[in-house]
């Protein structure tokens, strides 16, 4: 007679205390519970290691334009964090790079493109002053004089008010306005009396004064 060895029926889990006298009904409702409070613990978690990784890069981005020194370092950052806070600056201070090195136009192209992608970033009015900069170093002066003059008014009083009176003086200047230019600078005075550009100011206004003998003395 063959001796056949019996194979252990399956069992299922242990179910937890208390779950076994309840309504099969109830039992299935608390094992679906189960499977989504684990699901949710899975989607909490992915969210926090996402924050996490964002925050790195974010650092890392962070770092990378305290050590940019020139055009390509602020580019690489603009290129491998797109979005970030870091690159929203990088793009600006590429701008002013240009500008410096007197690409004029690649600047121009650099604060148009900043004052496009973030309309309400705290410093876009300062890309919209640069690209007026832009414009008068390329000799565009009529429309730079009116361009100073539409910021002015929509800015009349920000930490770029000055920049963009100083502009316009000096496009009043080189378009054969030098007492135009002179009232700008002495408005600028009257109102500002204290100003940490005073200095600046007086000395634009000497210097119109040796012009203006210079001229009288050709004549």
């Amino acid at each position: 007679m063959e001796n056949r060895e019996e194979t252990a029926p399956e069992q299922n889990p242990p179910e937890p205390t208390g779950l076994s006298t309840l309504p099969a009904s109830v039992k299935e409702e608390w094992k679906s519970l189960a499977l989504k409070a684990g699901v949710a613990v899975v989607i909490v978690l992915g969210v926090f290691l996402y924050r996490d990784h964002k925050q790195s890069s974010e650092n890392q981005a962070s770092r990378m334009l305290g050590e940019a020194r020139n055009v390509p370092a602020l580019q690489a950052i603009i290129t491998q964090y797109p979005g970030s806070p870091a690159a929203r600056l990088a793009l600006l201070q590429t701008a002013k790079a240009l500008y410096d090195s007197g690409d004029y136009m690649a600047a121009s192209a650099s604060y148009a493109k900043f004052a496009t992608q973030y309309p309400k970033h705290p410093l876009v009015a300062v890309a919209q002053l640069g690209q007026i900069a832009c414009t008068e170093a390329t000799g565009q002066i009529p429309e730079a004089l009116a361009a100073y003059s539409t910021f002015l008014k929509e800015q009349p009083d920000t930490f770029l008010t000055p920049s963009a009176l100083f502009g316009k003086a000096r496009c009043l200047e080189q378009m054969q306005k030098p007492g135009e230019a002179r009232a700008v600078y002495e408005d600028f005075l009257t109102a500002n009396p204290n100003s940490l550009w005073k200095n600046d100011v007086e000395e634009n206004l000497r210097q119109l004064d040796r012009d203006s003998r210079r001229s009288n003395a050709k004549r």
